[in-house]
């Protein structure tokens, strides 16, 4: 099973309730029951038989309309399916909506209004605007015969990424005659999870065969100590903790021990949403969105080369108050875990960025690679990246758009990438062919 198909993997089933309904006359009122009542009594009174037969045709299409209307979403049952509840932008999720009428009562007017999310957009059917903002109202209305059941196949484009909701739904139902209407809300929700896009590193400006720092160097920087392979000399820049003491007790001299080198390698992904200095100077919506994309590629990239992943953002995840925050690790959940957290992550930032990076990186394993994504570049975080490289990290600083400034920086690994484009194509950045900026 790909990549793409483990992702996809959905939980879906028919669900349907019954909600309080809301009765409404659209033509009778107390005034027409009131007046009828009279007409009849004065029709048998004076024995006026067209008065009479006005009154109980008035009294009688008024009693089976109201009775007509009060059982009308009596056994009614609604349900709502999505062929899936996760997708990728431009992916199309087909819903099923299925209306059963239980009784032997037929439904002459029934109109289904869903509320939708405004970035679901259905390909054959128009919606209307609703009273929420960011949302639509998808209307069917139809007819429904006792004991009949009605399908409708809706293909629904998914356009943006996030965490989209469809739901609740409003049924209303009305007598033949149309004289009276019955409203009933029900509170079924469907959560349709829309992934970033996962393009190549190569799309994004980053050559095909991104190094994310030295995988091979003369001697190996990380070995796991609880593992021994043998034994050497002792050398003056060796550590004292790594002496073998039965193997210098047998030998006369001081030897150490060799421990096996680890293979795992380990990248830390730190997205920084912030799109201007300050936060009054207003939100590039866009800006945070192309960041969000180049995070999921990266993480993507790494994981087809068995990287442990870790991701951190300055945006609050969805439906929590809390900022994400995935600690590296590696398997077949890691990858889908950190995709789903940049789904649901808003493009707002939350808190300073400098927090979010000094407390991600306290417990990062030494010699881990650090990628930093961010278009701007204040004080503190070039500080920051600075003090990284000094604790023997591997800091990539991933600069979208051309703005922000690289100050020189022994050690840091620079790739630019290309900003949102306006209304005006960019000039090309001073940069490599490839996109590439390494400053030794």
């Amino acid at each position: 099973m790909n990549r793409r198909s483990r992702l996809l993997q959905t939980r879906s089933g028919q669900r349907s309730n019954d909600a309080p309904e809301s009765r409404r006359s659209l033509f009778f009122n107390r005034l027409w029951i009131v007046g009828a009542s009279v007409i009849l009594l004065i029709g048998v009174a004076t024995s006026e038989r067209a008065l009479s037969l006005l009154g109980l045709f008035v009294l009688l299409t008024a009693g089976v309309g109201a009775l007509w209307n009060r059982w009308s979403l009596v056994g009614v049952e609604y349900s709502r399916t999505l062929s899936t509840d996760r997708a990728f932008p431009d992916d199309v999720v087909v819903w099923t909506i299925t209306v059963v009428n239980r009784k032997p009562l037929p439904l002459p007017w029934l109109t289904i209004e869903d509320e939708v999310a405004e970035t679901l957009k259905p390909t054959d059917r128009e919606t209307t605007l609703s009273g929420t903002s960011g949302r639509r109202i998808l209307r069917i209305v139809t007819n429904v015969r006792p004991f009949e059941r009605v399908t409708w196949r809706i293909p629904i484009a998914c356009t943006t990424r996030g965490l989209h909701t469809i739901g609740p739904v409003t049924l209303r139902a009305a007598d033949p005659f149309g004289f009276f209407t019955t409203r009933q809300i029900r509170d079924l929700t469907d959560l349709v999870l829309v992934y970033p896009r996962l393009a190549d590193v190569g799309t994004i400006g980053f050559p095909p065969r991104l190094s994310l720092g030295d995988s091979r160097v003369a001697r190996n920087l990380l070995t796991d100590p609880s593992r021994v392979v043998g034994v050497r000399d002792y050398r003056p820049d060796d550590p004292f903790r790594t002496v073998h003491w039965k193997a210098t007790a047998r030998q006369g001299s001081l030897h150490v021990r060799i421990a096996e080198p680890t293979t795992t390698l380990q990248l830390a992904i730190f997205l920084n949403l912030d799109t201007f200095a300050h936060y009054w100077e207003g939100l590039d919506i866009a800006t945070a969105e192309r960041m969000i994309e180049i995070a999921a590629a990266l993480a993507t990239w790494a994981d087809d080369q068995r990287y442990a992943i870790g991701l951190a953002a300055n945006g609050i995840v969805a439906r929590s108050d809390q900022a994400l925050r995935i600690p590296p690790g590696r398997g077949p959940t890691q990858l889908p875990r950190i995709l789903e957290g940049l789904a649901k992550i808003s493009p707002f930032s939350t808190m300073p960025f400098d927090r979010i990076l000094q407390t991600g990186t306290a417990r990062i394993v030494w010699g881990s690679t650090i990628a930093v994504i961010t278009c701007l570049l204040p004080d503190p975080l070039v500080a920051q990246l600075a003090n990284l490289i000094a604790r023997g990290h591997r800091v990539v600083l991933v600069v979208v758009g051309d703005e922000a400034v690289v100050p020189p920086m022994r050690g840091l690994t620079v790739r630019r990438v290309a900003g949102v484009v306006r209304d005006q194509e960019r000039e090309p950045t001073p940069n490599d062919a490839d996109g590439r900026a390494s400053i030794a």
